[in-house]
């Protein structure tokens, strides 16, 4: 608010948590290793908030029995099991810091709503979930990728916005 934070707390949930899941899942599913890429790609074209209708997408990765490459169909409600409680977790935290928030700030935010930012604000049906958890609009970056990103230039840039950076660096202390 003006130009400064409010209330902040770190939480180590996003889109490489939810990759991180997804290897985890494909590894003990399907016993199939993939990468940090493949992950991605998954989450991508299957990662929803909400079940939804079953489809499949073909993967390639190393067999953890054989030690070959292969390729591997892996399902959508594979990989929404893998992520639903990690969203979850997501919207909590979401709710703890609303409930943190000084009144003040309660009216601007019930008007305008939340943002959300980063690749993984792109996972299907995940806005909508989060307006389901808190109750309140929920906007989706017009860039979520390179928003972060720019922000941060934005911030690193700005001399006005400086002490921004400063308060980032003493809540990491």
């Amino acid at each position: 608010s003006l130009g400064g934070i409010v209330i902040s707390r770190a939480v180590k949930f996003g889109g490489n948590k939810l990759d991180e899941q997804i290897i985890s899942a494909v590894r003990k599913r399907y016993n199939l290793v993939i990468g940090a890429k493949t992950a991605e790609y998954i989450k991508i074209k299957l990662g929803s908030a909400v079940p939804m209708e079953e489809q499949f997408v073909s993967v390639y990765g190393r067999d953890l029995v054989t030690g070959l490459p292969m390729s591997q169909e892996i399902s959508s409600t594979a990989v929404y099991e893998c992520m639903i409680d990690f969203i979850h977790s997501i919207i909590d935290s979401i709710k703890m810091i609303l409930e943190r928030t000084p009144p003040e700030l309660a009216a601007d935010i019930y008007r305008h709503g939340i943002y959300l930012t980063g690749g993984a604000s792109q996972v299907s049906h995940l806005a909508e979930l989060i307006q389901k958890g808190t109750g309140l609009k929920v906007n989706v970056s017009e860039n979520p990728i390179t928003s972060v990103a720019l922000g941060l230039s934005r911030i690193i840039k700005d001399d006005n916005l400086k002490t921004v950076a400063y308060s980032i660096e003493g809540m990491n202390k």
